[in-house]
């Protein structure tokens, strides 16, 4: 019989626990007899070594060691050589992992081939699919991947019994740091929101004093110990040795030992907090983040909980305990505490809500487990007014897992010559995608060819473990589309550039179009102004060689302000002339523009701006089923009090009915404009 385990995969150490007989999650301790391995690989020897004795080598200056692989996690550009063979931070995570399995193995007399796997909260898709895959190599079925967070508060919330409570998790490791709250209800645990930094953790702090110990003995011999790596590596060894040493007192002395130059020099807890309080502080931003994520002030939190081995420096308890105004909960052993709460859900996943144990193993606040991702994912398109690519994020950080959502782009197939689709998948918050992570590239195949624009729906998803789907639609005809992943190019600079226009040799079609602009008196003031402004935006991306516009202003009047023109400066003057009285009488203006559209030779496109209902709401959508059985496609967008429902009944798409937000209006027109002018060739969402 098989145990399910958990396992704490730590940037410096990692730990494994499983369900014992009485029921409860335990730590399941090494062939040394330790509760924690070092997450270090020594390849001296063959096989490599793995573990503490590993660690030892490295104390001993040995190179032939790999270590702090795990903020590397799917990357395509670490690669450690060690003998005849490149390692990846995969691989040497995979030999990590096997050391915990085999151990587990051992001390329990039983198969060990199933495991749950934590995670940074702040991990992105590549770097949970590299962790997937080390289990893999490990020999290990990963029955899921866990935030260390979520873990932790699954391990917190055994302890509990009726009680309900939002707690922080300040979670604090050797190379991560991550701060998430969360829920923990009788039936419950709901994280509601968390952030992080894969990048900041207790080798900084190790690195802070290192930095400072190196300019001190090059400042006294002249030799600088960053130079040499062995060097550097006694630097490291004795700031980590420091930094445990502060924990436990006010000041250590530190002796370094290169070549025959040997110095000794003081460090108090205080010179070590000084140079480490902007690590403090970028921290405190992440926690005051999570916290305005969530809704929530330090007022509102039943208590904090610490996690991670370098949580246990005394500046970490007191920084924590002035934030939330209480000092953090106690009685969680924060080394061992995410692999107990791993082996919870390992547990859980493969139903050991065990009959047999005795006590039985009951953890009614592990009952349901919601986590939440912390990056938000997306696409990379073009902004509404063409002038830039923009990040398109379609699922938002921080809600629930599995989650998906989907969007809609609009595609040219030029009869077939385009019958493939890019698609480029962004995680992160910015609306530059340069300042994301570009996860792939995505190339969607089988478009049917058209002479017209096609409806492409790119859906995109989180599954349990955080890792991301991808999938395209053609809205038509509902085939889903063939995929192709390709390498994402190593110069992506071009998403910082202006879009350029697809190269066509084809004559521009001929194109004739209507703006409906909304005259009624709830349209006075600035509301008329922002349709005037969007107008003019939309003239101004109007390919005139080919395109005739004309204005219809309604209101209890309708008025052909502007005959269909090709001379930009004639709707412009009739611009001006707007003016907002009266009600709403959209059917009658929509009877005017299908007068003015009769030529069937053309494309012809009917603009409309409203904002509210028309005085005959049933007369103004039966003339626009009119006008789109004549072929005339139609535009509605809603602004103030529109409804998006009723604009949808007026639309020919449902992308072509859009409620404009304030200070969306003009880039809304603009980029409309630049559809229907280059006829929505590549993706472009409408």
């Amino acid at each position: 019989m098989s145990i399910p385990i958990g396992i704490d995969l730590g940037t410096t150490n990692s730990v494994v626990a499983a369900r014992n007989a009485y029921g409860r999650p335990e730590v399941i301790a090494n062939k040394e007899g330790h509760n924690v391995t070092p997450s270090v690989v020594y390849f001296g020897t063959e096989p490599p070594v793995v573990g503490q004795e590993a660690k030892e080598y490295a104390r001993l200056g040995d190179d032939q060691i790999a270590s702090f692989f795990k903020p590397h996690m799917g990357s395509p550009l670490y690669r450690l050589h060690f003998g005849a063979t490149d390692y990846s931070a995969t691989d040497l995570s995979g030999l990590v992992l096997k050391r915990l399995r085999n151990d587990a193995e051992a001390k329990l007399g039983q198969v060990v081939d199933q495991a749950v796997i934590t995670v940074p909260a702040y991990f992105a898709d590549a770097q949970r699919r590299a962790t997937i895959e080390a289990g893999r190599l490990a020999g290990l079925d990963v029955l899921r991947i866990i935030n260390e967070p979520t873990a932790a508060a699954l391990a917190y919330g055994l302890q509990k019994s009726g009680i309900t409570e939002t707690v922080l998790i300040y979670d604090l490791g050797g190379g991560t740091f991550d701060v998430t709250v969360a829920r923990i209800a009788p039936d419950e645990i709901a994280v509601v929101s968390t952030a992080g930094d894969h990048d900041l953790g207790g080798k900084n702090w190790d690195d802070r004093i290192a930095t400072s110990l190196a300019e001190k003995y090059a400042a006294e011999t002249g030799i600088d110990p960053l130079d040499d790596p062995l060097a550097l590596n006694e630097v490291l060894i004795r700031s980590e040795q420091a930094k445990w040493a502060l924990s436990e007192r006010t000041s250590t002395r530190v002796t370094l030992q290169i070549g025959s130059a040997r110095r000794t020099f003081e460090l108090t807890r205080a010179e070590f907090e000084g140079m480490t309080f902007a690590l403090m502080d970028r921290t405190r931003r992440l926690t005051e983040e999570a916290l305005e994520e969530a809704g929530l002030s330090w007022k509102t939190l039943t208590g904090v909980l610490l996690v991670g081995g370098s949580t246990r420096m005394p500046m970490v308890r007191q920084y924590v305990t002035q934030m939330a105004g209480q000092p953090p909960r106690a009685g969680v052993n924060v080394d061992e505490v995410v692999a107990l709460g791993a082996a919870i859900q390992a547990a859980m996943d493969v139903g050991q809500a065990s009959e047999s144990a005795t006590p039985k193993f009951t953890l009614a606040g592990a009952r349901r487990v919601t986590d939440v991702m912390s990056h938000s994912l997306g696409t990379v398109a073009v902004s509404p007014d063409g002038a830039s690519y923009v990040n398109d994020i379609i699922i938002r950080r921080n809600v629930p897992i599995p989650a998906e959502n989907k969007t809609s782009y609009l595609h040219e197939t030029h009869g077939g010559a385009n019958s493939r689709l890019e698609v480029y998948l962004t995680q992160g918050e910015s609306t530059r995608p340069l300042d994301c992570s570009v996860l792939g590239k995505y190339v969607f195949s089988g478009i049917s060819a058209t002479d017209r624009e096609v409806t492409v729906d790119i859906g995109l998803s989180y599954d349990a473990n955080g890792v991301v789907q991808v999938r395209a639609t053609q809205r038509d005809t509902g085939h889903l589309l063939a995929m192709r992943v390709e390498p994402v190019p190593d110069d992506l600079t071009w998403l910082g550039l202006p879009p350029q226009p697809v190269a066509s040799e084809a004559v521009a079609e001929p194109c004739r179009i209507i703006l409906l602009i909304d005259g009624s008196s709830s349209m006075a003031g600035h509301p008329l102004l922002d349709a005037q402004n969007a107008a003019r935006a939309f003239l101004e991306k109007c390919d005139f060689t080919a395109t005739e516009v004309g204005l219809i202003s309604f209101s209890d009047q309708v008025v052909l302000q502007c005959e269909l023109t090709s001379n930009p400066r004639k709707i412009q003057a009739a611009l001006v002339r707007l003016e907002a009285e009266g009600t709403t009488n959209l059917s009658e203006a929509l009877e005017l523009a299908r007068d003015r559209l009769l030529a069937r030779d053309q494309r012809r496109y009917v603009v409309i701006l409203t904002d509210g209902y028309p005085d005959s709401t049933e007369a103004a959508v039966d003339q626009a089923a009119r006008a789109r059985e004549e072929g005339i496609e139609i535009v509605a967008i809603g602004i103030g009090d529109a409804d998006l429902a009723y604009l949808r009944r007026l639309a020919s798409t449902e992308e072509g009915s859009i409620f404009a937000r304030q200070g969306e209006l003009v880039g809304t027109f603009g980029h409309i404009a630049r559809m229907i002018a280059q006829g929505g060739r590549g993706l472009r969402q409408l």
